[in-house]
């Protein structure tokens, strides 16, 4: 558990006498989320904290840390006896309504705060109590002054990446940095929603079209001369040092790409497909949601610094902090690509866990015969 350093500030002013001033200042929220510790935003989520407070005039109480059982246990009790009022938590955390704000509900009266009603988050009884903060997801990395170094633009649809492999190729740049032969799950993922149109993402379309668009790749020469004797961990340390153009990767390579200081150099595009048609699910599921508790939403006084901040954090800025870890040009990116998310298709062995194996070997067999 961690609280925030100006809350002990507002119980020093207490005791000086001076709580009146601080009371007429605002309210304290509580607020419990996993943005802490080793987490990649958590210095961006307390600076987006603080500069609420000060935009604002209210507190935060924040409870943030890992989310493991005690941590659970603690939301629990609190939420019972009504001191919670923000949360983000794991999807399937088991909160109820009778303890949560829908999302139906929390749209009726704040529109505009940036909440989104989505079905991957659908509770059984068919209710959605969590906007979507955070998502396990997969798309296409770029880097980009790789790119500029050539005079080329970022791809934007598949005909497009298709193009700038080619040209990548014929200069000596390794264009796409995966290997076939290794952990090529991902790879395969992003190829089925760009091959088939989006609502046919898993279905035998989608996975015909994969083939197709690899194919086009591997003529492209997208993957190198040898990309079935590179192992991915290969693959992956030329993406981050700087030596080919782009990766297929997870939501996992943006803190890496932090932590080897080319946030600024790096983004992720989500590509319009085969069909022309832009893509606006993305490749992946819900991993965190947020929402407001009941105790606060039957408080006005909370409720309305509540919706305050939610409008803060659900913003393309507090998005941008949240997912990426700070506002560069990789978070923003990341931020633009799972704001504007109308869904996520899931991932293809989940969605055909019997039949994904022989399928994804048949296509590896067909592309090393090219």
């Amino acid at each position: 558990m961690r609280k925030k350093g100006m809350v002990w500030f507002a119980a020093l002013l207490v005791m000086m006498g001076l709580a009146g001033c601080a009371a007429a200042a605002g309210v304290t929220l509580r607020t419990f989320t996993p943005f802490a510790d080793m987490d990649l935003a958590a210095q961006s989520y307390m600076d987006l904290i603080t500069a609420w407070e000060t935009e604002s005039g209210n507190l935060v109480e924040d409870y943030s840390g890992l989310t493991d059982e005690a941590w659970m246990e603690q939301l629990r009790a609190m939420t019972a006896d009504g001191q919670v009022d923000l949360v983000v938590v794991p999807v399937g955390s088991g909160l109820t309504g009778s303890e949560l704000v829908n999302v139906e509900e929390l749209l009726a009266v704040a529109p505009d705060c940036g909440a989104r009603r989505m079905d991957a988050m659908m509770e059984a009884d068919g209710t959605v109590l969590l906007t979507p903060v955070r998502f396990n997801w997969e798309a296409l990395y770029i880097n980009t002054d790789v790119l500029e170094a050539k005079g080329l633009s970022a791809p934007t649809t598949y005909e497009e990446l298709v193009s700038v492999c080619s040209a990548l190729a014929q200069e000596g740049v390794l264009p796409l940095a995966n290997a076939l032969g290794d952990w090529a799950e991902i790879v395969l993922d992003c190829a089925a929603l760009l091959g088939a149109p989006a609502d046919q993402y898993g279905q035998q379309a989608s996975l015909d079209g994969a083939q197709a668009v690899l194919t086009a790749l591997m003529q492209a020469g997208a993957f190198g001369t040898d990309p079935w004797g590179m192992t991915d961990a290969d693959a992956q340390d030329a993406f981050l040092s700087g030596q080919a153009a782009m990766r297929f990767d997870s939501e996992g390579l943006a803190q890496m790409a932090t932590a080897a200081g080319r946030q600024d150099s790096v983004t992720v595009v989500s590509l319009a497909g085969t069909d022309g048609q832009a893509r606006t699910a993305v490749v992946g599921v819900p991993s965190f949601g947020l929402a407001l508790t009941q105790a606060c939403w039957q408080d006005e006084a909370r409720r309305e610094a509540a919706l305050s901040l939610v409008t803060k954090m659900l913003s393309q800025e507090g998005l941008a902090s949240l997912a990426g870890g700070s506002q560069s040009r990789l978070g923003e990116s990341i931020a633009q690509l799972t704001a504007s998310a109308t869904g996520c298709t899931g991932l293809l062995y989940d969605l055909n866990p019997d039949g994904f194996e022989s399928w994804a070997q048949g296509v590896i067999d067909a592309l090393r015969s090219l």
